[in-house]
């Protein structure tokens, strides 16, 4: 985007008086064109930057701050910071004060530089100004240097690990979008981000023309909070109501857990921070401007995005401020041109009697609450890709879809699965999704709920979950039940059916690890899914489980060859991603299932009666003939588990070598406390499981996201990191840092962050708010960002 477009467009400013404008002649005269290193680069301009007057600076009213600076192992994925970030003063003194493992500046950050040592390290090239239409529609914006793999490396990881700043910031605060600055050389380039994808201007040099990246930085200065692109439908809560959201929360737990007072506090912990509790209003849907919104306060997400563009969950215990029950509070972006909403299709499951799925409590799009505008939070991105200078990436044209900020909350609340006890709640909970139906074993009624959840929404809306997945199926502790219950939750990848019992459209859909190989194969754009796609993803949520949380005696390093040949395996073939490579050949002759034994033995008979049904070896196939259908796997599950004696409380967690996930340009070392894993990989794109809009298909590890996304060089895993705030709550910050690389260990992270005190809200809520209740809500107080 031209450069002058591009501020005019997003940086738009009434104001005439520049008598703060720090003139910009030879302002960045010390940078160098190129440089050996960044630091010949950011040290410079950081000076250049932090210049000001008595009543004159860069950008009147923040500061910068070389935060390259406080990072412990600057060349390490997951502990590197931006080379310079932007605060407001009074947040600059939390993150002076903060320990320097943690990576608060991104909870802080209003704006980061992020450089590159040389203009040839720039990750996008532009058309000379005089290219003619014909050569500009075939221009490529990405850089190719094919020819030179370590080049393309180093410039792949350079704007990765700008993505990965972006990324980071976007989960750690309430934002709609971000802008940052992009250095290589004396080059410069400005980017906003949402959370369709990003807009880059055209490059100019800071040495030939000062006044673009002075009037860039005084424009935002001018700048709103919202016009930085804050969320500020969302507001720190009261004393009062943050006193009442730990204290219903606490009580919550005491009926979904077992265990001392200290195991209380902790897993209070998981949901709660202290004095970073958010009050999050949802507007129903279809209600008018004027209706009152429901309100609900949220502090820790349980599910965090791990990645920038796409849906971006996030997942909270909250409060309903009205009634005080506990409800889970779903963040999400959705996909404008879908028809319908997730909360639409709940309501609609709901009225038709599917059992064991959330109840709907409300749900809305979020609309901004500055006056007199009141308009949907929309991404902007997909608005500009048909401008004549939008150019191709990776030799293909840009598509970007539009995406409107969503709020879901339902009244259904519990613990993934991946918490399980032990093998009878493994088969319980997951019949339950299958199956749903009151019967009586062993002298008590267990609802045997996820299977009878997936039936009863194919025969009474027609409807196919199709992301069966550990995520998506929780457990609840309800009164009189010894054995947790399962429910089925995240129906926004659902789809209904037609008369042949196959989705409406071709495709993938789902969670990656748990898809059928028929949906992962090479040819999966000509495939349907069907309800034996779902059996099948329940049989590997199933076998996952029972490999990282049941009793066996396989070694970590196997365990973690079965773990990526069977879920993670994928090839990249062109512009194609397919896989179940793994997943075809154990269904043929068990290849990677029969290297391990369980120590349950009814668990073990499951699992091989079950893999007989859906594809028997060949010496059985004339017995198990026609099994591998909803009524025969039905029968069998039911008589399993009323003449079987499951172990209750064998749970026994594996860790996997996840060797191969160091960064190979920065082996690991001992830091200083205490010794931790490597963060998340280079080059390895994990998420949440609900992140991506279904409709644009899964990616290749947890996540949903569509092959063309994958394939996108600009899409590297975001490096994680500790949280951000003040100096009273550091302690938390180092411990989320902590869990967060310890949990590389594990296939999934399941994150429970903190969710960002949001900026002072413009216009006051229209519920009573006392004077004394909105006092302290102001712009330092305000952007105290933290994560986990």
């Amino acid at each position: 985007m031209p450069v002058a477009a591009f501020m005019d467009t997003f940086l738009r400013t009434t104001s005439t008086e520049r008598s703060d404008l720090l003139s910009p002649r030879n302002a960045f005269n010390a940078v160098p064109e190129r440089a050996d290193s960044a630091a010949e680069v950011y040290e410079p301009l950081y000076k250049a930057l932090s210049k000001s007057t008595k009543y004159k600076s860069r950008c009147p009213g923040f500061v910068f701050d070389q935060t390259i600076g406080r990072s412990t192992r600057p060349s390490r994925l997951g502990y590197a910071k931006p080379h310079i970030c932007c605060f407001t003063p009074e947040n600059l003194k939390l993150v002076e004060q903060a320990d320097q493992t943690a990576r608060v500046e991104l909870g802080y950050a209003e704006l980061i530089v992020q450089v590159a040592a040389d203009p040839s390290l720039d990750f996008f090239v532009d058309p000379d100004v005089d290219t003619n239409d014909a050569d500009l529609a075939t221009h490529d914006f990405v850089r190719s240097v094919s020819n030179d793999r370590s080049r393309h490396e180093e410039i792949t990881r350079a704007f990765g690990l700008h993505t990965s700043f972006a990324t980071e910031i976007f989960a750690r605060q309430h934002r709609v979008f971000l802008f940052t600055v992009s250095l290589a050389g004396s080059l410069a380039r400005f980017i906003r981000w949402d959370r369709s994808g990003c807009i880059v201007s055209r490059a100019f040099d800071i040495r030939d023309s000062p006044g673009l990246l002075a009037e860039f930085l005084w424009r935002f200065s001018k700048l709103t909070d919202a016009e930085r692109g804050y969320d500020l439908t969302v507001e720190t809560a009261s004393v009062r109501e943050e006193e009442l959201f730990r204290d219903v929360i606490r009580t919550f737990l005491r009926v979904q857990m077992d265990g001392t007072e200290e195991e209380l506090e902790q897993a209070l912990s998981t949901h709660y921070q202290p004095g970073h509790v958010a009050l999050v209003p949802v507007q129903p849907q279809h209600s008018e401007p004027d209706d009152m919104p429901q309100y609900f306060l949220v502090s820790r997400p349980v599910v965090s995005p791990l990645t920038l563009d796409g849906r971006s969950t996030r997942g909270y215990w909250s409060v309903d401020t009205a009634t005080r029950h506990v409800c889970f509070l779903k963040d999400t972006w959705r996909t404008f041109a879908r028809p319908g909403s997730e909360g639409e299709t709940l309501q609609n499951l709901n009225k038709l009697g599917v059992r064991n799925i959330p109840l709907l409590a409300t749900h809305g799009d979020v609309y901004s609450r500055t006056p007199p505008d009141r308009t949907a939070q929309d991404t902007q991105t997909d608005q500009f890709v048909d401008e004549s200078w939008a150019r191709r990436i990776g030799g293909k044209d840009v598509i970007v879809q539009r995406r409107r900020h969503y709020r879901l909350v339902t009244h259904t609340v519990g613990y993934g699965l991946q918490n399980l006890r032990g093998t009878e709640e493994l088969l319980y909970a997951t019949y339950d999704a299958f199956v749903g139906e009151q019967r009586r074993y062993s002298a008590e009624i267990i609802a045997l709920t996820c299977f009878k959840a997936m039936q009863d929404a194919f025969t009474k809306d027609k409807r196919l979950h199709r992301d069966l997945s550990v995520g998506n199926i929780i457990l609840v502790r309800e009164p009189d039940r010894a054995i947790r219950r399962g429910y089925l939750i995240d129906w926004d990848a659902s789809i209904r059916v037609d008369k042949e019992g196959q989705a409406l459209r071709e495709g993938r859909a789902g969670t990656w690890s748990f898809m059928s190989a028929r949906m992962l194969s090479y040819n999966h754009m000509e495939y349907k899914h069907t309800f034996k796609d779902d059996m099948e993803s329940l049989l590997y949520v199933v076998l996952y489980c029972a490999l990282l949380y049941l009793p066996h005696r396989f070694i970590a390093k196997n365990l973690t060859a079965l773990y990526n040949g069977f879920f993670e395996e994928y090839q990249d073939f062109g512009t194609t991603i397919y896989g179940g490579v793994g997943k075809t050949a154990n269904r043929a002759d068990r290849m990677w299932t029969k290297l391990v034994r369980f120590d349950s033995p009814a668990l073990q008979e499951w699992l091989d009666t079950v893999m007989n049904y859906h594809s028997p070896l060949i010496h059985e196939r004339e017995k198990y003939r026609g099994m591998w259908e909803p009524d025969e796997l039905d029968a069998f599950w039911s008589s399993f588990l009323e003449t079987h004696e499951l172990e209750r409380d064998n749970r026994t967690v594996h860790k996997l070598s996840m060797v191969s996930h160091y960064d190979p340009d920065s082996p690991p070392t001992d830091p200083p406390t205490p010794p931790s894993p490597s963060p998340l990989p280079y080059a390895d794109f994990t998420s949440s499981s609900s992140d991506v809009d279904p409709d644009e298909g899964p990616e290749r590890k947890r996540s949903r996201i569509d092959d063309t996304q994958l394939a996108r060089a600009c899409s590297p895993a975001p490096a994680r990191g500790g949280g951000g705030g003040s100096p009273v709550v550091v302690s938390l910050f180092l411990r989320r840092s902590q869990r967060i690389r310890d949990q590389q260990n594990k296939p999934k992270a399941v994150a429970g962050a903190v969710p960002a005190p949001p900026p002072a809200a413009s216009a006051p809520r229209k519920r009573g708010a006392t004077a004394a209740q909105l006092r302290g809500r102001g712009r330092g107080r305000g952007r105290g960002r933290s994560r986990k």
